[in-house]
């Protein structure tokens, strides 16, 4: 149902009231609909995009990202989901050291969160090389949009307001009571047994430190909220050449070439395994290995004369066969937690009076020596096979961090999930400590960033979220 005038509804308790309507909001609120819950959905955007709007997302960035990126945060129905390019990889079992939660109990919602993306739930993971795994990436085409709006349009369980602002949190001891929010020039106050907040990986702290801010007693002013930001920083790692027959002979040796290892996107993806990362000591980083037709002319060919020249021989032997391929590498990297790393309010307000957002972010030197010793295991691979060789970037080597990249658009962290309120601020139920029933969800509670795009995972927490919101339903 949507929700034009909040005045037909103001008056009325719903079961949960969800903060942000993207992936995270939406999913959680169509499995609650399964069950005969009744939530409402308040976006502070509209159905479609409006740049005025859009302004009062910019962040004030300092450190080495100078991004304000409104280009990846949307304040619309959807959210940023409607810009999102479709990757839907699972993180893996080592990305989930020192969260109170286990890969196995999100694996529980991987058919569900498949069916919400359309996909057939084909991930797999192979052994490449004794220390390097390849695996598939998976793309959905879903996205937030009218599919969904027509869907909530009908629905008698799930209501949505959108051009609805938050503003705060009213609460009775440790429990939220009720909502303020702002709608067409005028304030609301809006009741629920319970809350999610779902507005994304820098908006859920926002909102989250603006409330604390407000109301002094309301959550423990230790909750490391804002802090252990991270992103995926990406960036060009190298290039290189292949033969590709002799690759393919080779994926035939490891008994993975039934396997549809080379994508869509005419790429591989590989990843170190967890006991190279742990013999190393290092992060891991997703390593993007793009293929493309060469020719003689190619600059590493050249560079190649002076130490292979028999491979180059027999390279140019394939340039003729159209079985050369030269390699454009590129990396999405795991980024250590910090608390240096934070998001936090500054004086600047939006129309609302809520403080917009100054974000520091570092590069760590260890996040860059995890890829190059990662390329350097895949270039050693390529040698000892006669496949190919690498040419590595200076940057890897030379331990300055000062290197163009790009963000990963995945904003995560802030409100991250663990045991104690000491360095988390929401428990394993993604609940917020201290408070009976408020619930954040998102990659803002992911404790650390993998390498993998953290769409899919946002989901499964979602839907593990709305099942647990479910059996706290049950015990009231």
């Amino acid at each position: 149902m949507i929700v034009n005038n909040l005045n037909q509804i103001e008056n009325k308790k719903f079961t949960v009231i969800i903060i942000g309507s993207g992936f995270a909001g939406i999913s959680t609120a169509l499995k609650l609909e399964k069950k005969g819950l009744e939530t409402l959905i308040i976006e502070s955007g509209n159905l479609d995009f409006d740049e005025t709007s859009n302004e009062f997302l910019k962040v004030n960035s300092i450190g080495d990202h100078k991004s304000d990126f409104t280009g990846n945060r949307l304040r619309q129905f959807g959210g940023s989901s409607r810009i999102w390019g479709g990757n839907c990889n699972p993180m893996n079992s080592e990305n989930f050291t020192n969260w109170p939660i286990k890969k196995k109990d999100l694996d529980l919602y991987n058919n569900e969160a498949s069916e919400f993306f359309k996909l057939r739930n084909d991930f797999f993971q192979e052994k490449f090389s004794e220390n390097l795994n390849i695996y598939n990436l998976v793309w959905s085409k879903v996205k937030i949009g009218k599919d969904h709006y027509d869907h909530i349009e009908k629905s008698n369980f799930i209501h949505l307001s959108l051009g609805t602002t938050f503003l705060n949190f009213k609460n009775l001891g440790k429990r939220i009571v009720s909502i303020d929010c702002r709608k067409e020039n005028k304030n609301f106050n809006l009741k629920s047994k319970f809350f999610v907040l779902a507005c994304g990986g820098i908006e859920n702290s926002r909102l989250l430190l603006w409330s604390r801010e407000k109301n002094k007693d309301l959550l423990n002013v230790n909750l490391p909220i804002g802090k252990y930001y991270m992103h995926h920083p990406y960036h060009t790692i190298g290039q290189g050449i292949i033969n590709y027959k002799r690759l393919i002979k080779y994926f035939q040796k490891k008994n993975i070439i039934n396997r549809p290892i080379i994508t869509c996107n005419n790429n591989i993806y590989i990843e170190a395994n967890i006991s190279f990362l742990k013999k190393k000591g290092i992060s891991n980083s997703g390593i993007y290995i793009n293929f493309k037709e060469a020719n003689e002319d190619n600059n590493i060919i050249k560079q190649l004369r002076c130490f292979a020249p028999k491979f180059v021989k027999e390279i140019y032997d394939s340039t003729k066969t159209k079985e050369l391929y030269e390699l454009e590498i590129s990396t999405l990297q795991e980024q250590t937690p910090i608390e240096l790393n934070n998001i936090n309010l500054i004086k600047n307000t939006d129309p609302y009076g809520v403080p917009l957002v100054k974000l520091f972010w570092k590069k760590n030197k260890s996040e860059i020596d995890s890829a190059r010793i990662i390329m350097e295991e895949f270039g050693k691979l390529l040698i000892d096979e006669d496949v190919g060789r690498l040419a590595l970037e200076e940057h890897l080597y030379d331990h300055k961090i000062d290197f163009d990249f790009v963000s990963g658009n995945h904003q995560m962290g802030g409100t991250r999930m663990g045991v104690n309120e000491r360095d988390s601020v929401v428990d394993k139920n993604l609940k917020v400590h201290g408070i009976e029933n408020l619930f954040i969800t998102g990659s803002s509670v992911f404790r650390t960033s993998g390498h993998c795009h953290p769409t899919f995972t946002i989901v499964q927490l979602s839907l593990r979220l709305a099942d647990n919101i479910i059996n706290y339903t049950n015990k009231i």
